[in-house]
This record gives C-alpha cells, structure tokens and sequence, in this order.
C-alpha cells in the first residue's frame, strides 16, 4: 500500500486529542453542528454522507467502530430497528431501553438517526472473548462496537454525526487502513551486517548489534513464544518445525500462509532463524517458535484487525509481540488492544514506519517499544519515522533473512530494524522469564550505543540496540531459578512449591522444573538448596 502522510490525514474524529486537520474533517466538522436536531427531521429518509474523494484509502468505509458508557449495548426492536440502552442486567432485569437520564423520545431519535445513515447491523468488533475479562473490562474493551454502513459512506462524517447525537457514545471513530512497514528492497547485500559488521559491502566496521557476543551468554529458548503480527509466513526449513497453529484475521481462518510476498517470513527469520546449522542464516533467538497471525489482505488491512490479532496473540500465550506495521489513524480501538497486552505484560515492538515523517501507530502508542532503523554505517536510514516516541534503532536497510520457497533475500524497512529488537528482548526474557516491559524498555535504552546526537534524539531514539550489553543486564537482573515464588529469597516457600509439583511436568511448564527436563526430581532439588536464601 502506498505510505499516507499522517499530517494529511484527520484523527478519530470525536476524540479530543486531534493529530492534524484535513479537508475530511472540515467538512466532518459542519455534521456535528445540525447532528443534534436529526433525530426530529430525519424521517425515513437516508443522509447525504456519501464518502468524500480521498486521494488515498486511509480507513474502510463500511463501518465505524464506537465505544459506549459502562452498562449500556446494542439493541434491536420487534421491527429490527438498532440502538443502544441500558442492558437488561444493569437494571437488574427490569425493562431495556429505560436508560437512566435519556427520555424515551431521545432514545428512538438516536435510533432513527442509525436508520438514517443506513445501520444494517451492529456487533461486537472482536470475533471472540478475550481470555482475561477483567483486565477487558479494565481497558474498555470489551465496550466496544462496530457499527457497519453501506459501503462507501463518508465514515468520518457518521463518526460525528452519531457522537454527536447520543451521550452514551464515549469514543466514535474510523478503522484505519494501513499495512506492512516494509518497502522494496534496493540493496545488494548477501551477509548479514547487522549481526556482526566487518565492513562488508563497504559498511562500517562495528554498526551492527553485538549479537555474537550476546551468543555467548545465551543463543535462545524453546519455551519462548513470539507473536508476528504480519502477513503469515512460508514454512521456511530454519523455522518449519517451530511455527505454531496461528490466525488469519481478515479471513477468520487458519490459514497463515504468506500473503504477502514474504514480508512475514523475512520478519520471522530475523527473529529465530535457526542459527549455528550450517544452513543459511542465524535469527536473533535460535529456537523460539513463532505464533504468526495474518493481520493483511493481501498486504494491507484495518486497524481493527490489528486489535483482534493482538488480542488473540495474548491470549494463546505470546511472550512478546513483533509489529512491522505503520497506520495513521491510531483508534482508539487499537489503543484498548495494545492497553490489553501491556496489562498482560506482553512486550510489544513495532516500527515507527517508512515515510520520513512522524512516527505511525501502533508505534506511537507509549505502550510499545518503537523501533526506527538504521544502516550499515550507523546512521540513520533515510526513511525511518522520526518523533519523541521513538525509543530506539535497529538495523533495517539491506537486511538479509529468509524469503519464499526456502529462499534468502534483502529487505529494507523499519520493519526489518523492529524485529532486530524482538529477537534481542526475546534473548533478554530467555535468561530472565519474568522481566517487565517497562523493565526491558528501561535496560534496552540505557545499553543502545548513541550513533546521533548525543543522548536521546527524536531520530535514532537511544540509539542502535546493543544485544551483548543488554542481555548481559538482564543476566545479571534475573532472580534465581530456584526463587520459584519471585520475592528475591530462595526459602521454605519455594521449597514447598517444588514439593507440590513433585513428578512429571505436564507440557513441561512447571516452574519448579529448574533444569528444564521435564520432569521435578532430585536434580531441581538439590538446585533449590544450593541456592537456599539467596536474594
């Protein structure tokens, strides 16, 4: 998809925090100032919000997505009108529709402004329930709504319109179209610089993130799980047999074969490649399995189903979540999801995008670790998104990882520096399970090496990420294994933990199997006491 300027494009259009104006949104605007008086002129009659002539798709024009008050859902009547009132179990099984501060009158002409503009159906945007309602309901999210409209209707202009004509309505926007932050590859490198740069191709000795020496320390972890929010991948050979059952949202399938052109599997070879097996190319993290979800169709997709991969990756269980993405919208439904897995604490990365502009979402949310890309003379590249929410660089220019049909290829983009870090921070959590996202951001920004202006800079963030300092860090931060309840001192707590999981692990995930056999015996024993009061 072709790269949309953000500062073209008019943000969620009810919310406050407006990211720009554009000539949607002047005329978004004027909706808002008649919206209020519809619902007595309506009638039967469909509005005049057929979409605008937009010089590039930037969000679908089939539906709006709403989040609403605590207490209150869709409803439809006995004529199969839609609206939204107070739910049956809010006022505690009495009569729907008998919302507290709304007189029934204003009620049917919110109802009559949804048949105006052409409601067909409304349902919940998410195709399932998230795993952890609470958190859910903590975030909002599970307060939210797709309202669909016949196709091509100007969805900023019904944005308004319904925000402006219901209280109940805290949040009316557009889903956004965006898609992989990658972008045709122009380079003719064939080694990969990044992991260890000895001036090939005339690069600069040393711009590369010290992932050999990181190696030493730690190569990977068969229990790590990533998720690629992407477009699939290819069995490649170096990953085959480490790619887990994902999800193809646009499809509601399976299916997470690559869609589109390889981006996917390039992402997911930079991250855990099989390394050291005399085979084409080391990944950052050697044997993580990777969760892939297909998030485009073919290579392009909304921001929504950005949020329900997302969701849906947390749920099965990701460790970290690798987004190669850049939107311009930014939802406010998007946010919810990201706000959802940081509650899960599921590090998220992402690329800040390959424009030359401002940082694009989900990157700009300050719940993901944003990564801009660097080059083989550590410098920044050209393209690389810039703004004060970049937290960090990577490599991304001339990147060579795997392709299509067990191949090998270049790639350049911020989507090739973003998943340089995963892999990184996938290492980090190999030797310390249990570390923070806050904690990882804080330990991969102060170890960056600073190629720009010293200290932090809108460009380069911290600088280029240094895998062997960072992993080291985290080393050295990691509580004891044998601390099996976390509180710094090995004791007669975790004593009685292992005690309780005496035997053979099931799915070998019990925390008080030490050396990770499978099974906890005398060895996770005898590893416990060694390590007895250790803080």
């Amino acid at each position: 998809m072709p790269h949309v300027d953000p500062s073209r494009h008019a943000s969620a259009p009810c919310r406050d925090q407006r990211r720009g104006q554009s000539r949607v949104t002047a005329f978004a605007s004027s909706v808002v100032s008649w919206g209020a008086c519809l619902g007595a002129c309506l009638g039967g009659w469909a509005l005049p919000l057929q979409a605008l002539a937009i010089d590039e798709e930037l969000f679908a024009t089939t539906h709006v997505l709403v989040r609403v008050k605590a207490d209150f859902e869709a409803q439809q009547d006995a004529n199969g009108e839609w609206t939204f009132a107070r739910s049956a179990q809010a006022i505690g099984g009495g009569k729907q529709g008998a919302a507290v501060g709304r007189a029934p009158d204003e009620l049917d002409a919110l109802a009559r402004i949804l048949r105006g503009v052409g409601v067909h159906n409304i349902e919940r945007p998410l195709p399932f329930l998230p795993a952890h309602a609470d958190t859910a309901a903590a975030v909002g999210l599970d307060r939210w709504w797709r309202i669909d409209i016949p196709e091509g209707s100007n969805a900023l202009a019904v944005a308004d319109l319904l925000k402006a004509s219901w209280v109940g309505f805290e949040v009316c926007e557009v889903d956004g179209i965006g898609g992989l932050a990658g972008i045709p590859n122009d380079s003719s490198f064939s080694l990969q610089y990044s992991i260890r740069n000895t001036g090939q191709s005339g690069g600069t000795v040393g711009a590369d993130i010290r992932a050999t020496d990181a190696w030493d320390i730690v190569s990977g972890n068969p229990n790590i799980v990533i998720g690629v929010l992407d477009s699939g991948l290819f069995p490649h050979t170096e990953l085959a047999d480490r790619i887990l059952p994902g999800r193809n949202v646009p499809l509601n399938t399976t299916d997470t074969s690559e869609v589109c052109g390889g981006h996917g599997t390039h992402v997911s070879g930079i991250i855990a490649a099989t390394g050291n097996n005399q085979l084409g190319i080391a990944g950052l993290c050697w044997n993580a399995k990777i969760l892939p979800v297909v998030i485009v169709n073919p290579c392009s997709g909304l921001e929504s189903y950005v949020a329900d991969g997302l969701v849906w990756a947390v749920d099965q269980g990701a460790d970290l979540v690798n987004m190669s993405l850049q939107y311009t919208v930014g939802s406010q439904y998007l946010l919810s999801a990201v706000q959802y897995a940081a509650a899960r604490d599921v590090p998220m990365f992402a690329a800040t995008g390959n424009s030359n502009a401002a940082v694009a979402f989900p990157a700009r949310f300050s719940e993901t670790i944003a990564v801009a890309a660097s080059n083989r003379f550590d410098q920044r590249y050209s393209l690389s998104n810039f703004g004060p929410e970049v937290d960090i660089s990577a490599p991304g220019e001339g990147i060579y990882s795997l392709a299509v049909n067990n191949g090998y290829g270049n790639r350049t983009g911020t989507s090739m520096a973003c998943p340089h870090v995963t892999g990184v921070a996938a290492l980090m959590r190999a030797v310390y399970p249990s570390m923070s996202p806050t904690l990882i951001r804080s330990v991969l920004m102060q170890y960056a090496r600073d190629i720009g202006a010293t200290g932090f800079d809108e460009m380069t963030g911290a600088g280029v990420v240094n895998a062997a300092a960072s992993v080291a860090a985290a080393a050295a931060m990691s509580p004891p294994a044998a601390d099996l309840d976390r509180d710094g001192v090995v004791s007669g707590t975790d004593l009685t933990i292992l005690l309780s999981q005496w035997g053979t692990c099931s799915g070998c995930s019990c925390p008080a199997d030490i050396n990770d056999d499978c099974v906890v015996d005398g060895t996770d024993l005898t590893a416990l006491l060694s390590a007895w009061s250790s803080s």
